[in-house]
């Protein structure tokens, strides 16, 4: 293990004895410091071997990310506290197999599948993000949110199930209009659009 990822896992330690802490700098396990990523000291992560993350992330107090089956957080995602990521789910297999589950490799009727979340994509608290599912870049997550499907850049998300209910668009267009000195950032970093 790396200097940087024994010393992550010392910060986070400490964070946990203390109390929920966000720990800055994340180290993940493929030996990659991100400087400007935040993890609570209070998120869980399942096959953290399987995820894959960029700079300049927030993941908040209690979320759990499950990467079993793989995924990815782009470059300025949010994730906000109490939120659920998963990317495998046994919901109608163990219906099926009953006391069995435990004995049967290979399932049926348990449902897997990689989850994406575009850069700059905001999620807010209490969302729950099923296996499969594609958030594009820059979109918006209403909290308590159950999202699965694809969804594609600036959209605004919300319910349960969660649908599109706008378009970033409209209140970036506000913002830049009223602070046109954000318009080079934005359209660089963000992703906006002309």
């Amino acid at each position: 293990m790396n200097t940087r990822r024994l010393t992550y896992r010392v910060k986070r330690l400490l964070c946990a004895l203390m109390g929920p802490r966000m720990v800055y700098g994340y180290a993940d396990p493929h030996g990659v410091f991100l400087p400007c990523t935040r993890v609570s000291s209070s998120a869980v992560f399942f096959s953290e071997e399987r995820l894959r993350v960029q700079d300049n992330v927030f993941i908040g107090h209690f979320s759990v990310l499950d990467a079993s089956f793989g995924l990815t957080i782009e470059e300025g995602c949010q994730i906000g506290f109490f939120n659920g990521i998963f990317t495998h789910s046994s919901h109608d297999a163990i219906r099926l197999y009953g006391r069995g589950f435990m004995e049967v490799e290979d399932k049926l009727a348990y449902h897997t599948g990689a989850v994406h979340i575009g850069a700059y994509s905001f999620l807010g608290a209490h969302v729950t993000v099923l296996p499969g599912t594609r958030i594009g870049r820059g979109c918006v997550i209403a909290a308590y949110s159950l999202v699965k499907g694809d969804f594609p850049d600036g959209a605004v998300i919300a319910g349960n199930p969660a649908k599109i209910v706008g378009w970033t668009a409209k209140s970036d267009a506000a913002w830049l209009e009223k602070h046109p000195e954000l318009k080079a950032s934005y359209y660089l970093n963000a992703g906006g659009r002309d």
